[in-house]
């Protein structure tokens, strides 16, 4: 009887290496991108890049508003605004009603998406951060972001390398849209600031003195007092995103005063 080795040997060498690599590592979203790529460009919506936006957008959106069981109306009016500041025609939006129903599903590979939209746009950062405003615009559309929601978006952080500071300026400026349009939102997430985190919130790094953690402390809360950047013409989203920064301010240099000993 012949070896196992021998066998699995045998069988290895009559599969060529470009079968072999289609065999082991198979897109399973290849072929169901392609089509939509196809369609949207039938459609008029030009670009591969555009076109991958669209298509990791729309399907994303359906996984954050289904990963707390159920699909509520104000998230799919927030999905029907997306469309419209889009500019959809009629096809487009009847593609991206079908990308969000195809994205609710639990068996949806939401990680090879994400694999092939960076591969796609990893290299524009503003197309990646409108895509991660996008979702949280969807988690926040019942007014807040559980920790479902939370756990997926920062996965696509991760996997798109959205770094842990922009994601939050992103989270302020969608909260503070919200709060202009009087529209409801739940107070900020609790945030668990590391010894790292607290520095990079002054700018500074892990060598600076005493007087230069007071110095940054005192000049960081100067350039986001509420009452300067009205002076200067802020607009009120900014205003309340000063706020929310200002909260951070003090939090990172509580901590490092504690850790340093300062008094």
């Amino acid at each position: 009887m012949a070896r196992l080795a021998d066998v699995v040997t045998q069988t290895f060498r009559s599969i060529s290496p470009d079968a072999l690599s289609e065999r082991l590592f198979r897109d399973p979203l290849a072929r169901w991108w392609q089509t939509y790529q196809q369609k949207l460009e039938e459609s008029g919506y030009d670009g591969a890049v555009q076109g991958a936006f669209f298509i990791a957008s729309f399907s994303a959106m359906g996984r954050i508003a289904k990963c707390d069981g159920r699909v509520k109306s104000v998230e799919i009016e927030l999905a029907t605004q997306v469309m419209d500041h889009l500019k959809l025609n009629q096809e487009q939006k009847q593609l991206a009603i079908r990308l969000f129903n195809e994205g609710k599903n639990d068996d949806f590979a939401l990680e090879t998406l994400l694999w092939r939209f960076k591969r796609k746009c990893g290299h524009r950062v503003s197309v990646v951060q409108v895509f991660i405003e996008i979702q949280l615009k969807m988690a926040y559309a019942d007014a807040s972001l559980n920790e479902k929601e939370m756990k997926i978006i920062k996965r696509m952080c991760k996997r798109l390398d959205v770094s842990e500071s922009i994601y939050t300026r992103i989270e302020r400026r969608v909260r503070a849209e919200k709060k202009v349009a009087n529209q409801p939102v739940a107070n900020a997430p609790k945030k668990n600031f590391s010894l790292a985190d607290a520095y990079e919130m002054l700018g500074l790094n892990r060598w600076a003195n005493q007087n230069q953690i007071k110095q940054s402390y005192r000049r960081m809360m100067s350039k986001f007092h509420p009452d300067k950047l009205l002076a200067k013409g802020a607009s009120e989203v900014e205003v309340i995103e000063a706020h929310d920064i200002i909260h951070d301010i003090k939090h990172a240099y509580e901590m490092l005063v504690k850790a340093r000993r300062m008094r």
